[in-house]
């Protein structure tokens, strides 16, 4: 889920580049009729163009390295993946995945099949919103794939009553996992309307398309933050999130020291079912020399008994857990970070971690960092 997130924030920069280049934000600028006749040319604009293109790249990453990945984790087969076009277009439904079913799927790991479609549009969300904050600008192009990729979750729980639907689905399953009809469907309605409501990045997506793009045909707006200090500035917002023993709330910080962010998470149980709670630290642009910085991330875990099968055998997690992922940026080109390179390594215990695997293990990643415009990946 993390490779698929950078890569796909990675594609959406690579899209917003070559729309401030490529793309005019106007047709006609001498006369009156410019407020009548650019606001509708850019909004047939997002619609045939942002509006499908976004739809279709989020729905693949939701069904494909969502609902996939933790299907192939739980030793599943994917079958067929089905993507049908969003309303108002004929034929419009909803998209789906097919898989057949390991028999050595325990439970828990049914239950994270169930909320892996949003879990990947979490993670892709997170490092959306890490960039904007970064960078202090919030292009339009973000608007849409922010809002599906942050709201998939809490959106989905709140408006959809399919009984079919994921989040009603994992709700039925860990109520049978548990023996008890607990978790009820106007509880997990109430945290994803306060989720969605006190999301000041919403506000910011919301504000660059509609405003700032539709309206005075801008590209972007600013991401303001709460001013502790001339140099420190802070954002929360809350939200929850699914896991394999029930729901947790999550308390964001996001703190910005001139160049660097850092991000303190605390999470915990609902009381619901078991309980458990998470600490997570992130730090981004810890700079060493002139070339080489460093990004940060860890956590530590108090977890109920997961049980789950990798590789044909049964594996169980408990209690005290954790994961330490270090991030190496060496910048080949140094001039505002314009190319370089990336190796992220670290180590995560046995236990749930938000687009994790669940068994422990090395964590190695690499790629490529480039910086297009004002817009940094």
């Amino acid at each position: 889920m993390n490779f698929a997130g950078e890569n796909i924030n990675a594609g959406f920069h690579l899209f917003d580049y070559g729309d401030s280049l490529v793309i005019p934000k106007s047709l006609v600028k001498e006369r009156k009729s410019r407020y009548v006749i650019n606001p509708i040319y850019r909004f047939a604009k997002f619609f045939f163009v942002n509006y499908l293109f976004t739809d279709f790249v989020m729905t693949m990453n939701h069904e494909r390295f969502g609902h996939g990945y933790r299907m192939i984790e739980a030793e599943g087969e994917i079958t067929e993946i089905v993507y049908n076009l969003p309303p108002p277009f004929p034929g419009s439904d909803f998209s789906y995945i097919s898989y057949n079913i390991s028999p050595n799927e325990t439970p828990q790991q049914q239950l994270a099949v169930k909320f892996g479609g949003s879990e990947a549009n979490l993670v892709f969300s997170d490092i959306l919103r890490k960039n904007a904050i970064l960078e202090g600008r919030f292009s339009h192009n973000f608007s849409f794939p922010y809002l599906y990729g942050s709201n998939d979750m809490p959106g989905y729980t709140a408006f959809v009553t399919n009984p079919w639907g994921d989040p009603n689905a994992y709700r039925n399953l860990i109520n049978t996992f548990y023996g008890a009809e607990k978790l009820t469907r106007e509880k997990m309605k109430t945290y994803s309307l306060i989720g969605m409501l006190t999301d000041p990045i919403n506000f910011y997506a919301f504000k660059s398309l509609f405003f700032d793009y539709l309206i005075k045909g801008r590209h972007s707006c600013a991401v303001k933050m709460i001013g502790l200090s001339p140099r420190l500035k802070y954002l929360p917002r809350f939200r929850f999130e699914y896991t394999p023993y029930g729901p947790e709330l999550v308390y964001q910080n996001y703190f910005k020291l001139d160049s660097k962010l850092l991000q303190l998470n605390v999470s915990h149980s609902d009381g619901t079912f078991a309980p458990s709670w998470r600490v997570s630290l992130n730090a981004w642009n810890l700079q060493v020399k002139k070339r080489l910085s460093f990004n940060l991330s860890g956590q530590i875990w108090q977890q109920p008994t997961i049980d789950y099968y990798i590789n044909g055998e049964g594996h169980q997690s408990e209690g005290l857990g954790g994961q330490l992922v270090t991030t190496l940026n060496y910048d080949i080109i140094s001039e505002k970070h314009i190319f370089g390179l990336t190796l992220q390594s670290g180590y995560k215990s046995s236990g749930y971690a938000l687009g994790e695997q669940l068994d422990k293990g090395l964590i190695i990643r690499g790629g490529l960092t480039f910086k297009l415009g004002n817009n940094s990946q």
